[in-house]
């Protein structure tokens, strides 16, 4: 298995459990919102095109070790929640780098904060850097090119710096395929201060305008008394009928609230032996709709129809939250142009159709918070799908090589473009304004 180890299930459930209990402990960012009178600007200023040159010379120079990081960490993958070793290797760099780093952040021991450029100082743009791994697969979803794709743009930008302005930071944002590790952080302000967030993440297209769905995962549980099956069956309570009635019922409950729902489900126990009656019975159901709003419709429906099935079966029911609530992705409209803008500097297209099928992103958290963009770089061909051994794989082949310089190039200079223009800082925070929800239209 090109010399990496394999994790399996039961690894990935063991990390998954000891994420959970870590306290969340408060957090004090950079302070400010959008650009403020106290930005500081270059004296003599430097062109842009001459900013830009020097960026892509440094990726250029830096082109060996950003390849590096990427296959250092297929080679080394690390499950949600033990990724220690990417951790401590990634913050390591920066420090190198000059970057001050602070490592454990939001009861998350795996989590990092790099920053460089502080002060007063605006703007300041974020790198965000996943690096949890699959269990069977190791880096089945490309998290070891988003890292090494975020920090090869912030190390391209350092030459730079003294003539932007502006800051850089990189997080480092943990378990992203179990509990969400960005909601935590944004939630202990980890994002607070930023002006915006960037990442990438590979695909089989080129894609800027990022949509997702809003999703929960619960945890469902049926108590009923066992029996003899055959003798006594009628003195049993069968646990396991009621969770296949919620199973059964799951598309049903999803047409009913419509919003591009999704209610997909898994057993988990369903009994010991086929001569008595289960007693218990818990399955893991995933809820998704296109917003927020039509998540928490679809989770009281399902609530409703968990208990009435209880009542019914005469059962005993207990329901837990597994993980974060991922909040729908808001692409910035505003910077996403910007980003396609650098991608076609490079001679590249997108696909700008709206997605019939997508995923969940935790970095929709963030995108609620401040203004983020979450662009798809092709890596491999459309018809391979990611959560595969072969797509980790395509991560490291040489189209992947490619497409992860591509991806540090695009993200450095649309960096540029936000450290070097106040009045596109400012129109990237007035679109986020306006396109919160409920707020009104101006």
């Amino acid at each position: 298995m090109n010399g990496h180890h394999l994790v399996s299930f039961e690894e990935q459930n063991s990390a998954y459990s000891r994420l959970r209990p870590h306290p969340m402990v408060p957090w004090t960012g950079s302070s400010g919102g959008a650009m403020t009178s106290r930005t500081r600007r270059p004296s003599a200023k430097t062109p842009i095109s001459t900013l830009r040159g020097k960026v892509l010379a440094e990726v250029e120079r830096r082109r060996g070790e950003i390849l590096g990081i990427s296959e250092d960490l297929y080679r080394h993958p690390e499950l949600s929640g033990r990724e220690e070793r990417s951790c401590q290797v990634l913050a390591a760099l920066l420090r190198r780098q000059g970057f001050r780093v602070r490592v454990g952040l939001a009861g998350l021991p795996t989590a990092f904060h790099a920053t460089i450029g502080e002060g007063k100082d605006r703007p300041r743009v974020a790198f965000l850097a996943e690096y949890d791994a699959l269990p069977g697969m190791g880096h089945g979803c490309g998290h070891n090119l988003i890292a090494a794709a975020s920090i090869g743009a912030s190390l391209a930008l350092l030459p730079i710096l003294d003539r932007s302005g502006g800051g850089i930071e990189v997080i480092g944002t943990p378990a992203e395929e179990t509990i969400g590790g960005k909601v935590p952080l944004v939630e202990a302000g980890c994002f607070d201060g930023l002006d915006a967030a960037m990442m990438i993440h590979p695909a089989g297209e080129n894609r800027v305008y990022t949509t997702s769905l809003a999703a929960a995962t619960y945890r469902i549980e049926y108590q009923g008394r066992a029996a003899h099956a055959v003798v006594h069956p009628e003195k049993g309570i069968n646990a396991l009928d009621a969770l296949i009635d919620l199973y059964r019922m799951a598309p049903t409950l999803v047409q009913e609230i419509g919003d591009g729902g999704h209610l997909p489900g898994v057993i988990r126990e369903g009994g010991e032996r086929a001569n008595v009656v289960p007693d218990r019975a818990v399955g893991e159901f995933s809820l998704r709709a296109r917003s927020l709003q039509g998540l928490t419709r679809l989770e009281e429906k399902f609530f409703t129809a968990a208990r009435e099935i209880a009542a019914a079966r005469g059962c005993r029911l207990s329901i837990g939250k597994m993980g974060h609530t991922y909040r729908e992705m808001r692409t910035n409209g505003r910077m996403a142009e910007k980003f396609k803008e650098n991608l076609r500097f490079f001679g590249v297209t997108t696909e700008d159709k709206p997605r019939t099928r997508m995923g969940s992103l935790d970095m929709g958290n963030v995108s609620q918070k401040i203004p983020s963009i979450h662009p798809f770089i092709a890596i491999c061909e459309p018809g391979l799908a990611s959560h595969t051994a072969e797509f980790g794989r395509a991560t490291i082949s040489e189209r992947g090589q490619e497409g992860l310089l591509l991806a540090t190039r695009a993200l450095a200079l649309t960096a540029v473009d936000l450290l070097t223009d106040p009045s596109l800082v400012g129109e990237i925070r007035v679109e986020f304004e306006r396109s919160r929800p409920g707020a009104s239209p101006r």
